[in-house]
């Protein structure tokens, strides 16, 4: 139970900031599901034309025909499958992108809030990978420059 809670704890820390990730990560769903629709309308509509011309036209046996369609269905199918993969991995990535952009933020916030309760030995740290790592090093400075100016604290 320990390890469940753990993994669901974890995977709640992705959503640091839900409605932008949210947004961030719909766009990109969007974009997905466009690209997978168009990808398989384009393949079905130019297949299903080439199949009603070679195979209702060609003298088959009507099991064989019936063979054909069949594994057009299955082509298909696995187009369909292999789409939903895509836009669960388009998703997925999507959130870890969105997580790497508002963590920064949220840290950057929470340092900003510390600062106004007069901690003032705080620095703005960012986990290695996170976007925006200048933000972080030109608010470090611009705290370091204060300090310095004041005597040591931030006023």
């Amino acid at each position: 139970m320990n390890q469940n809670f753990k993994a669901q704890r974890k995977l709640q820390n992705y959503w640091i900031n839900p409605e932008f990730q949210k947004k961030y990560v719909f766009w990109i769903f969007l974009v997905g599901v466009v690209l997978a629709v168009s990808n398989s309308g384009v393949f079905y509509f130019f297949t299903r034309e080439n199949y009603a011309l070679l195979v209702d036209l060609s003298p088959m046996t009507d099991d064989v025909k019936l063979q054909l369609y069949s594994e057009l269905k299955q082509i298909i199918a696995f187009l369909f499958i292999g789409n939903t993969v895509f836009l669960g991995l388009v998703t997925l990535l999507g959130v870890v992108f969105s997580h790497r952009a508002a963590g920064p933020m949220f840290n950057l916030v929470r340092t900003c809030q510390k600062i106004r309760d007069g901690q003032s030995a705080v620095r703005v740290n960012f986990r290695p990978g996170d976007d925006f790592p200048e933000v972080a090093v030109a608010v470090n400075e611009m705290l370091e420059s204060i300090a310095k100016r004041s005597g040591g604290k931030i006023p």
